[in-house]
């Protein structure tokens, strides 16, 4: 009787963990007849037709599938054009039946545009460069369009647009307006000194409406957003001000700077930290230490105040719908613990930040910090909590930064040493107590991570997530659907 009791209760348990994901479809890699591994893959959801296009590129080739809703291939094709030193992916590009990828080299400044015409079976291709003066800041895919935009040390900011053969057009879009902004010390500099940085570290991270963002993506200083054929710029260099530009992708030029006062502006304190996130309509502003931590929630972007909330080291904290949770320890994957003291220590120590989503109608806030792992340390950590182990290191810290802000969200959620506090807010921002906060969508992918598959990326389709696996033995891409 007990066998049974025990057999029911882990059946009961295997079915909601179950529940949650689900086989939806696989293919093969039929036109692969060489030896080496596949590096990278990159998905393109066309927002039209949803078809998915899987771009799987190993050190020669690229072999390219197009699935319909089904998720059925109804096109394939491969290019033979890849050279080697064309090692990250960038992203792509739809026009019709042609198919845009592109790739540059480490260093960025060469690139390749490798076009699929699906419709006749034939694939072409072609090499560009940028000035030896620029630097690549970030990439945009926006309306099946795609966008690389750089950046010179004299101030200048660039957009390269693609025709439909895939050639680039490039413009300038602050010739005729271009702010100084204020970096770190308060100086005023050219927008360029906190944009153009060739360092990984560096590189300027885009966040996707509705993913879930872990503390380490969202407390970068620079974040980059696309909405309404707009690109949002946000920077949190100077501790008083959020300072944001706005590029309009139809004109092609920088038409908005705007600044938003943080909470504890004229506090000096070297051990305040600050940022902000963009969500919707709403620009969230936090600013801490280790006696308080602040929040301002405002209209974007006319800055009118909505709400605040206070944090004090000697009192609970009486918004949150979540344990304060340490994740990533050396020795404890996971700990909880209640003293609010504790938490404002050790979230102000290096980099603070707040992600939020929309989940069933509510407002889920991710309030926290993280501490930076020495680069052995992470190595080492990578495969032992659950990163992808067929993404390269390159693409780890590179590539996914460009094509996949979905991968790099998960990769960042599964790879950092962090503290943090969930919360739930209805519309009005009113705080919805006893309400347990839902798991993040990573944490159940992050539970199926037990085999080293090579090759393997997740992304957003429809309103779900997809995880896509490769068995290089026997060619096979599996995905499996993964939902809030």
């Amino acid at each position: 009787m007990k066998k049974n009791l025990i057999a029911v209760i882990c059946y009961a348990f295997m079915s909601l963990h179950l529940f949650s994901q689900t086989k939806i479809g696989s293919f093969k890699n039929s036109l692969k007849t060489n030896l080496s591994n596949i590096k990278d893959v990159m998905t393109l959801v066309n927002k039209e037709s949803n078809d998915i296009t899987f771009f799987l590129a190993d050190a020669k080739n690229v072999y390219v599938y197009r699935l319909n809703e089904q998720f059925e291939i109804t096109n394939k094709l491969i290019s033979e054009s890849k050279k080697r030193k064309f090692k990250v992916l960038l992203g792509s590009a739809i026009d019709r039946e042609n198919y845009h990828i592109f790739l540059s080299n480490k260093q960025k400044n060469k690139f390749i545009c490798i076009n699929f015409d699906l419709k006749r079976e034939k694939t072409t291709s072609h090499e560009f460069v940028i000035s030896k003066n620029e630097t690549l800041i970030q990439t945009i895919s926006h309306q099946n369009n795609f966008y690389i935009l750089t950046g010179n040390k004299y101030g200048g900011i660039f957009l390269y647009s693609f025709n439909k053969l895939g050639q680039p057009v490039k413009k300038a879009v602050n010739n005729h307006y271009n702010p100084l902004v204020l970096n770190k010390k308060s100086k005023l500099v050219k927008i360029t000194e906190l944009l153009a940085k060739s360092h990984e570290t560096s590189v300027l991270k885009k966040f996707k409406k509705d993913i879930p963002n872990a503390i380490e993506s969202v407390s970068s200083n620079k974040k980059m957003f696309v909405r309404n054929n707009k690109v949002i710029l946000t920077l949190d260099h100077y501790k008083k001000l959020t300072q944001i530009l706005t590029i309009d992708l139809a004109k092609k030029e920088l038409t908005s700077y705007k600044t938003y006062e943080k909470p504890l502006a004229n506090e000096k304190s070297s051990r305040k930290k600050t940022n902000s996130f963009l969500y919707e309509d709403k620009i969230f502003l936090i600013a801490g230490d280790k006696e308080r931590l602040l929040m301002h929630v405002l209209e974007y972007p006319s800055g009118n105040f909505i709400k605040d909330f206070a944090i004090l080291k000697d009192e609970k904290i009486d918004f949150k719908n979540s344990p304060i949770i340490q994740k990533g320890g050396d020795y404890n994957n996971h700990r909880e613990f209640e003293k609010t003291k504790k938490f404002l220590r050790k979230i102000t120590s290096e980099f603070i930040g707040v992600s939020v989503i929309k989940n069933k109608g509510d407002y889920q806030l991710t309030l926290g910090g993280y501490i930076q792992r020495k680069a052995n340390a992470a190595f080492g950590m990578m495969g032992a909590m659950g990163a992808m182990p067929g993404l390269p290191i390159a693409s780890f810290g590179n590539a996914t930064v460009f094509f996949n802000p979905v991968m790099l969200a998960y990769n960042s959620y599964a790879n950092t040493k962090s503290t943090r506090i969930e919360c739930l807010f209805n519309d009005k921002f009113e705080h919805i107590a006893g309400k347990k906060a839902p798991e993040n969508v990573f944490g159940k992918i992050h539970k199926t991570e037990i085999q080293n598959k090579a090759a393997s990326t997740i992304f957003k389709y429809k309103d779900y997530f997809i995880k896509g696996d490769y068995n290089s033995l026997n060619k096979i891409y599996t995905l499996t659907k993964f939902t809030y």
